[in-house]
C-alpha cells in the first residue's frame, strides 16, 4: 500500500505537496515496514525531488563529518608533539567536537599550556 501510495503521489503536479506527502509516507511507514518493503519503497521514491533533497543532505552531513575528523586529527597530531602523549579521554572528546569548537583549539593551540586546558573546550557547550 505505502509504494501504491508513493507512485500515486508522484502524479501530483504540485512540487511541494507531492514532496510533502511521499515525506509523509516515509514517515510513517517506517516503523510498520520491514527491511524487505522498506527497500522496495525505497526503489520507488528514487528519482523523486524528496529523493534528491535526502541524498543531498546525507552528502552535507557526510562532508561536515568527514571536515570535522580531519580538524580533529591535525590538532591531534599538532597536541602529540607539543605533549608528547595525549590522555585516550581526550583524543576520543577531540572527535566528539564540532568544526567550531576544533577551530577555536586551533586558534589557540599556542594558549594551550598543559593538557588539560582542553577542559574548557569539552566542557563549554
Amino acid at each position: 500500500m505505502a509504494i501504491d501510495a508513493v507512485e500515486l503521489a508522484k502524479k501530483i503536479e504540485d512540487e511541494d505537496e507531492k514532496t510533502y506527502i511521499i515525506g509523509s509516507l516515509i514517515g510513517i511507514s517506517d516503523k510498520f515496514l520491514t527491511e524487505e518493503y522498506k527497500n522496495k519503497l525505497k526503489g520507488a521514491i528514487r528519482m523523486t525531488k524528496i529523493a534528491e533533497m535526502l541524498i543531498q543532505e546525507g552528502k552535507a552531513e557526510g562532508k561536515a563529518e568527514g571536515k570535522a575528523e580531519g580538524k580533529a586529527e591535525l590538532i591531534i597530531k599538532q597536541l602529540k608533539k607539543r605533549f608528547n602523549k595525549i590522555p585516550e579521554l581526550y583524543v576520543k572528546r577531540m572527535y566528539e567536537l564540532n568544526v567550531d569548537k576544533l577551530e577555536k583549539i586551533g586558534e589557540n593551540i599556542f594558549d594551550i599550556k598543559k593538557i588539560e586546558d582542553l577542559d574548557k573546550y569539552f566542557n563549554d557547550n
